[in-house]
């Protein structure tokens, strides 16, 4: 195949790559939501019906719980595969820009496109798992000051309601955003158990997921929820520090690399500098 015929196609890919993100727009958020409550369905997604039938329910099921664990609400299944496939026409056109930069097609341009090609397939996934990451770390961060706040209130006298109110206002990032949308799914009609249940759901953290359990379960029994929140904020600190300690203990390892990498070049400098001169009388 020649080189102009390949960025021909490749060129194709990739018009065709940012058109499927641009038809590939699901419905909004609020559409959505209400669709979680099964209260409303969602509007029909603009040409995205050749990109929905390229992932069969379980590939849909796994991209959207993942989009969902990293807070992606607005990104689709099929807006997300349309980022794979635009990922793979601009890899795939990069590839073919270097082969013309060199000027020839051999066995290295033909790795390298191949390298670019997978590359641009690979990074919106990437993206994602760093997104979920992150989200995560960030929950797992934040959760025993937001149990702190919540046990605090509870024991003053403040319903348990409104000490969750409370605690949403005093926390920040991604749990405080959870929380928000409790409250929504509460006023759109929800149980505060079941608004409860699909946080949890939608993060997957297991903290978070074993702190919503024992609410619900202390609710249900009327068991003493000060001390259950107390005993989950004592627990989730002391998780974060394991965690910390565990990092901590990586750390030695990890520099092996970049020390070796950054005094290794100075010590053989400082040892054979001085009579690097000699050896060339």
């Amino acid at each position: 195949m020649s080189t102009p015929l390949l960025f021909g196609i490749l060129m194709l890919l990739l018009v065709g790559g940012l058109a499927a993100v641009y038809f590939s727009y699901s419905s909004n958020d609020v559409h959505r939501r209400l669709a979680a409550l099964n209260l409303d369905a969602p509007a029909p997604a603009r040409g995205s019906v050749a990109i929905h039938k390229l992932l069969d329910e379980e590939q849909k099921r796994t991209l959207e719980r993942r989009l969902s664990e990293a807070g992606w609400y607005d990104v689709s299944p099929t807006r997300m595969t349309a980022y794979m496939l635009a990922g793979t026409g601009a890899g795939g056109f990069l590839g073919v820009l270097f082969g013309f930069a060199m000027g020839k097609l051999d066995t290295m341009t033909i790795i390298v496109f191949f390298v670019m090609l997978v590359g641009g397939f690979l990074l919106p996934n990437a993206a994602l798992d760093r997104a979920i990451e992150a989200r995560k770390r960030s929950v797992q961060r934040d959760l025993p000051n937001f149990l702190d706040i919540v046990s605090t209130a509870v024991e003053a006298g403040t319903a348990l309601s409104g000490a969750l109110n409370v605690a949403t206002e005093a926390v920040g990032g991604p749990l405080r955003k959870e929380l928000e949308l409790v409250t929504d799914d509460i006023r759109l009609g929800r149980s505060r158990s079941e608004a409860l249940a699909a946080m949890a759901h939608r993060l997957r953290e297991p903290d978070l997921t074993t702190t919503v359990t024992a609410i619900v379960q202390a609710e249900r029994l009327g068991g003493n929820i000060v001390e259950v929140l107390t005993s989950l904020a004592s627990e989730a600190r002391e998780r974060r520090m394991m965690r910390a300690e565990e990092l901590a203990a990586q750390l030695p390892v990890k520099m092996v690399f970049p020390m070796a990498l950054l005094m290794l070049p100075a010590l053989v400098i400082m040892i054979f500098g001085g009579i690097a001169p000699t050896w060339f009388h």
